[in-house]
């Protein structure tokens, strides 16, 4: 009977250690953990805007159209609608635009109406990072729409009694430490310059550590800046994955990649592709999530891409 129980214990150590060795990212290189968890909810439709230019919309009854848009703590923000009166349900169709902030935080919310639309008016922005403007629909049809964001570093309309200044695009982000390669030097790398889903830490997605960037399948995806590949193979949630170091402590993230042009150890150019757009790992369908760090700390990449 011992002899039995020993052979036992010997069996369930060895499963133990079996697991063990062949657990994923067990001295293989790749990032600890899957970082991306199975997705619970889809992300709402969701676009990004330059400031300074003009886009089109239109907003249906009951309907939320939500646009996305990046820059540094300290600037202002104005925000203009102008609503096609022929377009919309009647003239007294109400609309409600709201600013979050990179946190979560509800900045400034206005209401008004297709011929009296809100207006946000040089509100300055507590944080780098991305920010989202939210229009909805409160009552009737607003319809067809012409938004306008705006970005400066002085008050122009709003000047206050003692105006303490703002900090201007020139240089670093405001609390960045270091500096990305060449100043603002990540290109985005998917051919397709847009949001296809969750932005960095959505608000109704807060773990989100990235930027689901737009891409069809198997579209070419560009290093973002010139570095030396750490790692390349599957990597859990992530799918196929790519990581590129870069200098002084920054480094790119690329997943969910149908195709691995690199091997680890290559170093590569900015712009040089590395791999194809894919849905591999958890992904709902074709998209390149990407990450920018610093040090190891995920970063806002829509404030670093140019």
């Amino acid at each position: 009977m011992s002899d039995r129980r020993g052979a036992i214990i010997v069996l369930a150590l060895m499963g133990v250690l079996l697991v063990a060795c062949i657990s994923p990212g067990a001295g293989d290189g790749r990032p600890p953990g899957d970082g991306i968890p199975p997705p619970q909810t889809t992300p709402p439709p969701q676009a990004l805007l330059t400031p300074g230019e003009l886009v089109e919309g239109d907003l249906g009854e009951g309907e939320i159209d939500r646009w996305i848009f990046a820059t540094v703590e300290g600037r202002l923000s104005t925000v203009e609608i102008w609503f096609r009166p022929a377009t919309a349900s009647g003239p007294e169709a109400e609309v409600e635009a709201t600013l979050i902030g990179p946190d979560g935080e509800v900045l400034v919310r206005e209401i008004g109406t297709v011929t009296l639309p809100p207006y946000i008016v040089e509100r300055e922005l507590p944080q780098t990072g991305s920010y989202l403007l939210r229009l909805t629909a409160r009552s009737g049809a607003p319809g067809r729409y012409t938004l306008l964001v705006t970005l400066s570093d002085e008050r122009l309309l709003t000047r206050p009694e003692v105006y303490t200044g703002t900090l201007s695009l020139d240089g670093l982000p405001a609390g960045g430490e270091g500096g990305s390669p060449g100043g603002w030097g990540f290109i985005w790398p998917s051919p397709r310059r847009g949001i296809s889903g969750w932005y960095f830490h959505d608000p109704e997605n807060p773990s989100h550590n990235g930027l689901d960037i737009a891409a069809a399948l198997h579209d070419p995806i560009v290093a973002a800046a010139a570095g030396t590949v750490s790692f390349a193979g599957p990597s859990g949630g992530y799918g196929n994955l790519v990581l590129v170091d870069h200098a002084d402590g920054w480094q790119t993230w690329y997943a969910h990649l149908s195709y691995i042009s690199v091997t680890a150890g290559q170093e590569v150019a900015q712009g040089e592709v590395i791999g194809a757009a894919g849905s591999t790992g958890y992904s709902t369908g074709p998209h390149l999530h990407f990450e920018l760090r610093h040090q190891g700390r995920p970063v806002d990449p829509l404030v670093y891409l140019r």
